[in-house]
């Protein structure tokens, strides 16, 4: 995967080239359009100083000269035209390129982040970082499109500027327009390093203001509103706000123009124009000069301010167009090292095998799998049992292929996991991950993400929504199956947790009848109610009929239901049988078997007291319902 660095993307201006480069390769017509259009208005600029000293030299000289006046007139009507006619028009090619831009922009930064076949590139912090400034949603930034405009504006100025020193050195003396030239160029490039620094300052704390912009969305949305005001985080909220906001702009702030450089500046402007202007005047009064060349050379005087620094053009531009090089970085993501190839459809037909496998997440802490070792014969269900934070979700992770092993490997019918085609070994894997996504679309597209490419027809959505236990659900919706999940739609709904975890259990199951092999449940019940719970376990061995299935739970009543339970500790597998091996072992796992099921035990009737400890209700599902599966 290509490395993302800040050091080049953040220094000053940097953005400005990748934006101009960047535009043809959005939209080529638009942009031969702007730029013909800002040659036009540079034109403009250009005529109205001739066109006026043309004027005052027909109405000055003695008789007035009618042509000359009619000349003035049509250069004036010429400047109208490409000016002031044309500004319109040239601002709507503007946006229009800049929308394109934004779009392009947006896109590249989405087809790099999904580019990966792994996701271990978005643990990357420095990854985060620039995703953050390609977005441009952080707090004070500005979308690429926004540079368009400004710098529709600026090049005009730069080169009216530019016209504007020809023709002051033409009316009046050749070193004129050097002199007050060197002034604007040097007094411009001086607030220009200033925000450059503000640009790097703000791009090198992008941590810190998407911490701030994290806190304000917990303080202004939906979600957190309840646990905010039942906690009584406002002022908790309302500080740390403060505190990651200005930790995140001081260096902005120090890095603006100092007032002792401000009033150089003042100084250099002032000392360049009366070097300028009192020569004109001296030459002026003494009959050197004429009307005509005096009227040309002050308007082009007063026109050479556009060689200076431009205000919240420049400031614009190189902030908004900030988000270019960081979209372009993003967008260069790849996969690390090479991509499987092989095919995978089918698979797995005999077991798939983790040996000494070892992994580590890139924040650089502990390493959450060592030395694993782990046997899952093909069309069996395997229970996976330990402490939060064992490892259990991460050994998932592995075996769909999110991440890669740093050590070790995972293999399928004995061929290594990466050689095989990412996308093909996946349409094999369906999952419900414990942090599943509730997506606020339709319950349609939300069962049909299980098989994408797969028409969604109501008779495979049902059957589905009928294993996964939501068809209940879906009768009660006002649009059935195209309702949208989202209170946020006016037609829409908002699910329960356990709804939405039916839902994605039905999204799983919706892949399974399209061709996947291998089913992972992280923690399935969670979220369900008794009733909900007591129906899945009814329904296990149908779902599971025929499939390599993953099972991850910390309830001993989901666990049973598994062929074979394997135990997580310190990063291995250290114990692995069935229910009743493992109690017999008494290992850890009939310790944390005994301290769940104690206190059911606790308040067993004398009746049930000659039970033997794997005929005894386990959990509070089993307690209430009596073992349905012992």
């Amino acid at each position: 995967m290509k490395a993302i660095g800040g050091a080049r993307a953040d220094a000053a201006g940097s953005g400005v080239p990748a934006l101009v480069r960047q535009l043809p390769r959005v939209a080529r017509g638009l942009t031969i359009t702007l730029a013909v259009l800002v040659l036009a208005q540079a034109a403009g600029s250009a005529l109205l100083p001739l066109a006026t000293g043309q004027l005052v030299a027909a109405l000055t000289r003695t008789p007035k000269s009618l042509d000359g006046m009619t000349l003035g007139l049509v250069l004036l009507g010429l400047v109208l035209v490409l000016d002031v006619v044309l500004d319109p028009i040239r601002t709507m090619v503007a946006s229009r390129l800049g929308t394109a831009l934004d779009g392009a922009t947006a896109q590249d930064t989405v087809d790099g982040a999904l580019r990966p076949a792994q996701i271990d590139h978005l643990d990357d912090t420095r990854v985060a970082d620039r995703v953050e400034q390609a977005r441009a949603v952080g707090l004070g930034a500005h979308p690429p499109g926004q540079a368009v405009t400004a710098l529709a504006g600026l090049v005009p100025l730069r080169l009216t500027g530019l016209v504007s020193a020809a023709l002051l050195g033409w009316a009046g003396q050749w070193w004129m327009p050097l002199v007050l030239g060197a002034a604007w160029v040097v007094t411009g490039r001086w607030q220009e390093k200033e925000i450059g620094r503000s640009v790097s300052a703000h791009s090198g704390q992008t941590t810190q203001l998407r911490r701030a912009a994290y806190l304000r969305e917990v303080a202004t949305t939906a979600p957190a509103a309840k646990e905010v005001r039942l906690f009584g985080l406002r002022s908790w909220l309302v500080e740390r706000f403060s505190t990651a906001w200005w930790d995140g702009m001081v260096r902005l702030r120090r890095a603006r123009v100092s007032p002792r450089r401000h009033a150089l500046a003042v100084l250099l402007l002032l000392a360049a124009h009366l070097a300028v202007v009192l020569p004109l005047a001296h030459a002026a009064t003494h009959g050197s000069l004429s009307a005509q060349q005096l009227t040309v050379a002050l308007q082009a005087l007063l026109g050479m301010f556009a060689l200076g620094f431009s205000g919240d053009l420049q400031w614009t531009l190189h902030t908004a167009s900030a988000a270019v090089p960081a979209a372009l970085e993003v967008g260069a993501l790849d996969t690390k090292g090479p991509v499987g190839t092989l095919p995978a459809a089918g698979l797995p037909r005999r077991e798939i095998r983790f040996e000494q496998v070892g992994f580590a997440y890139a924040d650089g802490g502990r390493r959450v799998l060592d030395g694993l070792d782990l046997v899952l014969p093909a069309g069996s269900s395997l229970a996976v049992l330990g402490d939060n934070g064992a490892g259990k979700s991460t050994l998932t992770k592995l075996l769909a292929g999110l991440y890669v092993p740093d050590a070790g490997r995972v293999t399928v019918d004995g061929q290594d996991l990466r050689e095989l085609d990412p996308a093909a070994w996946r349409r094999q894997v369906a999952v419900v991950f414990q942090d599943f996504v509730r997506y606020p679309f339709s319950v349609r597209d939300n069962i049909g993400f299980g098989r994408v490419e797969a028409d969604a027809t109501d008779a495979d959505l049902a059957r589905a929504a009928r294993l996964g236990g939501f068809e209940s659900v879906e009768a009660e919706l006002p649009g059935g199956w195209d309702t949208p999940l989202s209170g946020a739609y006016a037609d829409g709904t908002e699910l329960s947790g356990g709804q939405w975890q039916r839902l994605a259990l039905s999204r799983a199951l919706y892949a399974v009848r399209h061709g996947a092999r291998v089913l992972v449940l992280d923690e399935p019940t969670a979220h369900l109610d008794t009733e909900a719970e007591h129906d899945l376990y009814a329904r296990f061995l149908d779902l599971t009929a025929g499939l390599t299935t993953v099972l991850v739970s910390h309830r001993f009543a989901t666990v049973r239901l598994a062929d074979r339970i394997a135990v997580v500790d310190g990063g291995r597998i250290t114990e692995y049988g069935t229910h009743d091996e493992l109690l017999a072992s008494q290992g850890r796992y009939a310790r944390m078997f005994r301290v769940q099921s104690a206190p059911f035990d606790a308040h067993r009737s004398p009746l049930h007291a000659h039970r033997s400890p794997t005929d005894t209700p386990r959990s509070p599902s089993d307690a209430s319902r009596g073992s349905h599966h012992g």
